[in-house]
């Protein structure tokens, strides 16, 4: 099974560093830069449901949703509220979750 680019769903991804883009909790894998560019100018149009995380519920991001950048990294948030509680304390909040 190989990845697929989320801006062009028939072009193959590379699994190589410089190709991932994270936010949220999620990681997003292109095919070249012109794709990943045309993600990072807008992520909500190409992310589906994201897990805050903060409150660790899933959403569905708009443009208005409150977001912020923190090392290198994209987080969309449900409400103002969690957008707050991570900026007061982003490190205990920014890292991917794993079981």
């Amino acid at each position: 099974m190989s990845l697929r680019d989320p801006i062009y769903p028939a072009r193959v991804a590379s699994y190589d560093p410089k190709m991932r883009v994270f936010v949220n909790q999620e990681a997003y894998f292109f095919s070249g830069n012109d794709t990943k560019k045309r993600f990072l100018a807008d992520p909500v149009r190409y992310s589906g449901p994201l897990t805050d995380p903060v409150s660790q519920k899933r959403f569905q991001p708009t443009p208005r949703s409150p977001h912020a950048k923190y090392e290198d990294r994209i987080y969309y948030f449900e409400s103002d509220v969690t957008q707050r509680q991570f900026a007061a304390s982003p490190k205990g909040f920014a890292r991917r979750r794993e079981n």
